[in-house]
């Protein structure tokens, strides 16, 4: 996993590049978390970061390239908790299970995570070509549910068809979610977000399995 530091300010020690973009965008997205996209400019972000504008200039050119850069950077963040989360478990159920539960905890990188995310998915709703940044991140995750629902077929602890198609929807669902969790707060808990997931996967269970 790359280095993700916080903030330099006042120090003159020249990092790498890649550990300078990592560096910005984790700032832009604990900015964008407070604060919301519109709010955030690339002074705040530099400031952030104890930089010139120039210098995160010379690294993003625009706005778009740093939310960009900021999405996939959380959703790294993200997958790694995801994968933590599979190394606890050895059945596909148990792992599909707590991969819900690591996209609804209440950690920081959750909570910055979906933040960044409703706040990319704003902008592409009214700048399409940013949607090939969301859909590079969706394919991923949905890669991802959709091994653990395979194997869970291969067992027999999962009793629906076609992998692909239900990590799909799956996905979606657990989008939509955490738009309620986090755009209608205090409506929808994290608790309550599980639940309905975990609803959708009893149905796809055995009955030794729900």
């Amino acid at each position: 996993m790359a280095l993700r530091s916080g903030s330099d300010k006042g120090s003159t020690v020249r990092l790498d590049h890649e550990t300078r973009r990592n560096q910005i965008a984790a700032a832009c997205a604990r900015l964008i978390a407070h604060s919301g996209y519109n709010a955030t400019s690339i002074r705040d972000v530099a400031a952030e970061v104890g930089i010139s504008t120039g210098t995160l200039l010379h690294h993003f050119p625009s706005k778009d390239d740093l939310l960009s850069a900021t999405l996939l950077s959380v959703s790294g963040d993200i997958m790694d908790e995801m994968e933590t989360q599979l190394s606890k478990a050895r059945k596909p159920v148990d792992q599909l299970r707590r991969v819900v539960r690591a996209l609804f905890s209440d950690s920081e990188t959750i909570d910055i995570g979906w933040r960044v995310w409703i706040a990319f998915w704003h902008e592409a709703a009214i700048r399409p070509e940013l949607g090939g940044v969301a859909s590079e991140v969706t394919v991923s995750s949905e890669s991802l549910l959709a091994g653990l629902i395979a194997r869970g077929i291969a067992d027999g602890s999962l009793a629906c068809e076609d992998p692909e198609e239900r990590a799909a929807e799956l996905a979606a669902l657990i989008d939509g979610l955490a738009i309620r969790v986090y755009g209608e707060s205090g409506r929808w808990s994290n608790k309550r977000a599980i639940a309905v997931v975990d609803r959708v996967i009893d149905d796809w269970s055995t009955p030794s399995q729900s």
